[in-house]
């Protein structure tokens, strides 16, 4: 826990007020100072849902990120509750009304290293981190933004951090589930520079171990997506989410017609 000298600090600063995160570096190690967000507007979550009725997807439902205290005691409860079961997340060390303080787990994310890394090295690191999302949910929990960004890579391992919305509220565990392999699986697939044969591998390995309820629930996203694939490869027409999201679905269709 923190000291009273490294509150003081932390609550002298204007930094976190007005940027809403800063990061210190206090006595007791590197920190990260979260401020409390307003709400956002619920237009966006209202196309999304939308959409996953049209498409016949549950897992694809807009989550709502509450804002204010209601987002900040959601994030801190699930923080906690990841690392009750063994879960490497930033650990919570303070809770004010209007801010919290958690653990500096860095900066190099899983797209620095498939960015960067290249071969080898970024072959090892998406398959820690898919193991890392499989092991969680082996634990029985589930993660809130399960993208590429926020899988925060360590030398003693994978950790992952932004838990401000809980899937839980919209649906059941087995959609949260597979709705943290869809936001994986499009945030990295598009970044690995490898052979569909290495990545088809790969999937068939990883899902294999998940339970037969989130294997059912990706085969019906994969089915109900599939034309996705048929999106253009052009970045310019679709930009990067575009390409993205095309390799997802390219690969969950090849894995769906390995396993009908």
């Amino acid at each position: 826990m923190l000291s009273a000298r490294s509150i003081e600090i932390i609550e002298s600063s204007p930094g976190w007020r007005r940027h809403r995160i800063e990061f210190f570096d206090l006595p007791e190690g590197r920190m990260v100072v979260k401020g409390q967000r307003p709400a956002r507007g619920p237009w966006a979550h209202r196309v999304l849902n939308g959409i996953a009725a049209l498409a016949g997807v549950p897992c694809l439902k807009a989550v709502p990120v509450h804002g204010g205290q209601k987002a900040q005691d959601v994030e801190v409860r699930r923080l906690r509750a990841l690392a009750a079961v063994g879960v490497r997340v930033p650990k919570v060390l303070h809770v004010a009304q209007d801010y919290f303080v958690m653990e500096n787990m860095g900066s190099t994310n899983l797209v620095c290293q498939l960015a960067e890394g290249g071969g080898e090295i970024a072959r090892q690191a998406w398959l820690r981190c898919a193991q890392y999302v499989l092991d969680a949910h082996m634990a029985g929990v589930y993660f809130s933004q399960c993208f590429a960004r926020n899988l925060i890579m360590l030398p003693q391992g994978v950790g992952a951090i932004d838990f401000e919305d809980d899937p839980l509220e919209v649906m059941n565990l087995t959609d949260a589930q597979a709705r943290d392999w869809l936001a994986f699986f499009q945030s990295s697939l598009w970044l690995l520079d490898v052979s569909h044969r290495w990545i088809d591998e790969q999937l068939d390995f990883i899902l294999s171990q998940e339970t037969p309820k989130v294997q059912r629930a990706l085969a019906l996203a994969a089915n109900r997506l599939a034309w996705l694939r048929h999106l253009s490869n052009n970045r310019k027409l679709w930009g990067r989410d575009g390409i993205a999201i095309r390799a997802a679905a390219l690969h969950l269709h090849r894995y769906r017609l390995r396993h009908p």
